[in-house]
């Protein structure tokens, strides 16, 4: 059997590149990738004569434009080729929700089987929670257009499975006339060598966060959490902050126990180096970073909106997302209890070596195989957890 797998963004790139290289690697060893499409492409493993690559402007060259009006380009840009390339004698077509839609129509009317890549919470609950959470604090946003969020619900009508990384985000799409027999979680992985446990945690009590700055992945909320926990240790943030929010972060980069650090290349160094991870997100698929914080020893605080394989009160403290008081009594029960948090972080460890990437890869070979053969969602479902108990509905906390 052939498979095409595309993804409109730089593979084996940053974020949801580096992800997609692990899926289609996983189809390449299995022998059954015959065709990429991507916006550029890294070195890997897969023959360069497989590889489609896809021209559109850097995000720079566009500066002129927002967010939304600047993918919206792109995606119909990736679409109009993905649209040839698509056309052939592909038993199955792998696309990532919202960046091909015309490709995955003319996938079905073919007759192909169509997998649906969504690595967040379905677009309508989604679209709400930003919107509220936006109001919330008081910041302008700009919704997500209309046009996109009815494009990428009826892909997921059109699909014959969407796959979405954790119970969360599988869970955003009850109530919303999906049918959940077809939507299939199969969680992500983590690079075990790169990321990998640090020896014993730092004298001075230190919470790390990776990710934007923004109000998706709950800094403010963060922030607010320090100031109550009033605790004896540093809150590095790494990564860089979201525009909207500017306002609202300036009064915190003069506390000297806030160290403000931007992107940086050193983050399994820096995760080695702290206490703990907190990332109290209001809305993910299953963050990355969530798995590398594990695979460096560090137990977390997180949100389950986070959709981490971390499990309440083994690898982790799972909180409500704004719950400031419920993130300062963390912060502060682990800080306390350093005893506690180092049990934390070698289960943390050992949790996430049963999640490497390339079982992630194996995985997504094996759903295309089964879908293949006709396989229904359910029994996709359960092959994989047959496989792989650790991602079990049972075991995931």
């Amino acid at each position: 059997m052939d498979s095409l797998y595309a993804i409109a963004s730089l593979f084996a790139g940053p974020g949801i590149g580096n992800t997609a290289s692990r899926a289609a690697l996983g189809l390449w060893r299995a022998g059954l990738l015959h065709k990429l499409v991507a916006l550029g492409h890294n070195p890997t493993d897969i023959a360069e004569d497989r590889i489609v690559d896809v021209w559109f402007p850097p995000r720079g060259a566009l500066r002129f434009l927002s967010d939304k009006p600047f993918y919206w380009l792109k995606n119909r840009r990736f679409d109009r080729v993905c649209r040839r390339h698509a056309d052939g004698d592909f038993d199955v077509v792998h696309l990532w929700n919202n960046q091909a839609s015309r490709t995955a129509a003319e996938v079905k009317a073919r007759g192909q089987k169509l997998i649906i890549e969504r690595a967040n919470f379905h677009i309508r609950p989604q679209s709400r929670l930003l919107t509220e959470a936006y109001e919330r604090f008081g910041i302008h946003y700009q919704p997500t257009y209309q046009e996109t969020i009815d494009r990428c619900a009826h892909e997921y009508e059109l699909a014959d499975l969407v796959l979405t990384p954790s119970r969360a985000s599988r869970a955003s799409f009850v109530g919303e006339n999906a049918d959940l027999g077809k939507v299939i979680r199969c969680p992500f992985g983590a690079d075990l060598a790169r990321f990998a446990r640090r020896e014993k945690p730092p004298a001075q009590f230190r919470a790390i966060f990776v990710g934007q700055l923004g109000v998706r992945k709950g800094i403010l909320t963060l922030l607010e959490a320090w100031k109550r926990a009033a605790l004896d240790g540093e809150l590095w943030l790494v990564g860089g902050p979201e525009e909207a929010i500017g306002a609202q972060l300036a009064p915190w980069r003069t506390r000297p126990d806030v160290k403000f650090m931007g992107f940086r290349r050193d983050v399994p160094e820096l995760m080695r180096a702290s206490s703990v991870f907190v990332f109290p997100s209001l809305e993910e698929g299953s963050a990355l970073v969530s798995y590398e914080a594990m695979a460096c020893g560090l137990p977390l605080i997180l949100t389950d909106e986070t959709g981490s394989v971390a499990r309440d009160g083994v690898e982790a403290l799972i909180i409500k997302p704004n719950d400031v008081d419920g993130l300062a009594a963390a912060l502060a029960a682990l800080a306390a209890d350093p005893d506690r948090a180092e049990r934390m972080g070698v289960a943390a460890r050992r949790r996430v070596e049963q999640f490497p990437w390339t079982d992630y890869g194996d995985r997504i070979a094996l759903i295309h195989r089964l879908l293949a053969e006709g396989r229904s969602g359910p029994e996709i479902q359960h092959a994989l957890e047959a496989q792989w108990p650790a991602m079990a509905e049972k075991n995931m906390g």
